[in-house]
């Protein structure tokens, strides 16, 4: 069976960066710097099909092998949350053409909350293909927590290198060169796998919100990432311009990308929020 999930495992990360996903975060943020983090983890029917079809023809006697709410495997998660976070509920979650899990953990002190934007961590594979201590950091959020009136949380985003790794993710494709431009067909072959999937992270907080620097408040919301392939590659132009200038950064990403519905980026590297 550590054969199968291996190989699973190489199997979902030739696809896991496409359309079948959806994923939200959000962070509720009590005064004291205690909360709540809920999640919700959505994947294509066809393609949860496609994963159970894969693990039947390694073994037909365990067809309830792969399930994608798997509530002992989110509990066992926890920890890889941040010291003194706990599993506090889940349940099957689905809508249209989609099906997951969606999940609360509750967290004691968000100084030591750890939140990945990657959603590659979030399929249940088991814990014979985890390695939960050799987790790269790169890609974390880092919070900075202060009580008092007001209480201050800063937020420090991922690095410029981790930014030019997931902005050039989707303009990139195994069969073009890092110097030249996708072809027409390769272009629309990356515009259909990104189809459908959209990504978020938001935070909400207790007391209203007093001062920010934050580029996406709303009330007491505030959004650091919102992202809706969808909506972008209803835009060729803007995808033309993308595949053309590689864009290295958040900033030039979201400055390619100008204000299309659907799509929220936080690029300031560090955004304060008092309240």
């Amino acid at each position: 069976m550590k054969k199968f999930k291996i190989l699973l495992l190489v199997f979902l990360s030739l696809t896991l960066f496409s359309g079948c996903i959806q994923v939200n975060t959000k962070i509720n943020l009590n005064n004291d710097g205690s909360g709540t983090l809920e999640e919700t983890f959505l994947m294509k029917s066809s393609f949860v099909k496609m994963i159970k079809d894969f693990a039947l023809s390694f073994d037909s006697t365990k067809k309830d092998e792969f399930k994608m709410f798997n509530e002992d495997e989110l509990k066992d998660k926890a920890s890889s949350y941040g010291e003194g976070v706990t599993y506090k509920s889940g349940e099957k979650f689905s809508s249209e053409d989609y099906e997951g899990y969606k999940v609360t953990y509750a967290f004691s002190d968000i100084n030591k909350l750890k939140v990945d934007l990657s959603p590659k961590d979030k399929v249940p594979l088991g814990e014979e293909v985890e390695n939960k201590d050799n987790k790269s950091e790169e890609g974390t959020l880092n919070f900075k927590f202060t009580k008092g009136d007001p209480s201050t949380l800063v937020i420090v985003l991922p690095n410029s290198e981790t930014q030019k790794e997931d902005t050039s993710t989707f303009i990139e494709d195994s069969s073009a060169t890092q110097d030249s431009a996708m072809s027409s067909e390769q272009l629309q072959y990356v515009m259909n796998m990104f189809d459908g999937m959209k990504l978020s992270l938001e935070l909400t907080f207790k007391d209203k919100i007093k001062e920010t620097d934050a580029s996406y408040v709303n009330g007491s919301d505030v959004t650091l990432m919102q992202i809706d392939f969808s909506e972008l590659i209803k835009n060729k132009q803007v995808i033309e311009d993308l595949n053309k200038s590689k864009p290295e950064s958040l900033e030039k990403f979201k400055e390619i990308i100008g204000d299309i519905p659907g799509i929220k980026l936080e690029t300031k590297e560090k955004i304060t929020i008092k309240f």
